[in-house]
């Protein structure tokens, strides 16, 4: 029986000390071998997907997410969009997909448009440009066209531009495609569709990218080619045609026909509240003398900011709601805003015309 009894304490004892020492050379080895269903090869891009609706794609937008797609991604050790490091996530990058975001401030215009991708055993690239709008400005063409220029990059791709207002959710979605009437690398210039009085403007490339701008237009218009019903019009010492087409930024503007120091009256239903908005925008067409000057005035002129006139050309004005009371006094509410000539040159008359009026 102790025979018996010391042979079945001896083996486990035996086995336990081979497991140490085969685990002990294991741990020894741990960097010398590689993990399972990694290759020890360079990494191969297949495809590169925006992650929302996982659409391939060659050109990305800055600051948004994509799924590369590919082969020995498992190493992944640095990735680079036009030369700019950007992070990844390891936790979710297999062997054959990672997730990497553009990096806001990528460079993204005058560059060779290259995706880089380096591992533990190489490296590979990939044609991937980038995309984002940073501004745009307005303008009018000679034949009083508005129109839009986006300015950022890398627009060479430009396919589509569409001004979106409203939204899906409240049922209220209007989708505007515009002309494009120029492309370049860092600008794309548009017509104005009719009928837009805020909207974004959405940019799409031939390369599946697709950026937006900020919002465009107005808050609340007054005007743009018609009058809101919510706002009235009269007039001292003139006349005023709401439906003058010739000059007119779309359809429409105002001719407001005047004598020296008389005006042009807006009056709205119920009073517009001073702070609700940051300013006053217009645009102003003046058919005289270089120098010529309108008064844009609110409540009967307790706040005034004079406004020159630029002969043969629209000129949009953006006036700061701080601008009329700049040592304080400013009214609870406007009831009332008026276009003032002011010209003081003596002339019997004086012309101008008033476009796009309204609130930022």
């Amino acid at each position: 029986m102790k025979r018996t009894n010391f042979k079945t304490k001896a083996v486990p004892q035996f086995l336990l000390i081979l497991f140490t020492v085969v685990s002990l050379v294991s741990c020894d080895s741990d960097f010398d071998v590689k993990t399972p269903g990694t290759a020890v090869a360079p990494p191969v891009i297949h495809s590169v997907s925006e992650a929302r609706e996982d659409a391939p794609v060659t050109q990305g937008v800055l600051q948004n997410t994509y799924i590369i797609r590919g082969e020995n991604l498992a190493s992944l050790v640095a990735v680079y969009f036009n030369g700019y490091r950007t992070s990844f996530n390891p936790a979710l990058t297999t062997d054959n997909l990672t997730f990497v975001s553009v990096p806001e401030f990528a460079p993204y215009v005058g560059q060779d448009n290259i995706l880089r991708l380096e591992n533990l055993y190489g490296s590979t690239t990939y044609d991937f440009s980038l995309l984002t709008i940073e501004d745009f400005t307005e303008g009018t063409t000679e034949d009083g066209v508005k129109t839009v220029t986006l300015i950022g990059g890398d627009f060479t791709d430009a396919s589509e531009v569409i001004f979106t207002s409203g939204s899906e959710e409240e049922g209220n979605l209007v989708e505007r495609p515009a002309e494009i009437l120029s492309v370049s690398e860092t600008e794309v210039t548009v017509v104005v569709p009719d009928g837009v009085e805020q909207a974004y403007i959405d940019l799409t490339t031939s390369r599946g990218a697709s950026a937006r701008s900020d919002s465009y237009g107005f808050t609340y218009s007054v005007y743009i080619d018609q009058l809101n019903p919510e706002w009235s019009m009269s007039q001292w010492g003139g006349t005023f045609d709401v439906e003058a087409t010739d000059p007119a930024l779309g359809q429409y503007s105002i001719q407001s026909v005047r004598e020296a120091w008389s005006g042009l009256t807006f009056t709205p239903e119920t009073g517009i509240p001073f702070n609700q908005y940051e300013a006053i925008t217009v645009s102003l067409y003046g058919t005289g003398e270089p120098g010529d000057m309108v008064n844009v005035a609110i409540n009967d002129f307790a706040g005034t900011v004079g406004v020159e006139l630029i002969p043969g050309q629209w000129n949009k004005v953006v006036i700061p709601m701080g601008s009329f009371f700049p040592t304080g006094g400013a009214p609870a509410v406007i009831n009332r805003i008026d276009f003032q000539e002011a010209s003081n040159t003596g002339k019997a008359q004086y012309i101008f015309y008033v476009d796009d009026f309204g609130f930022l």
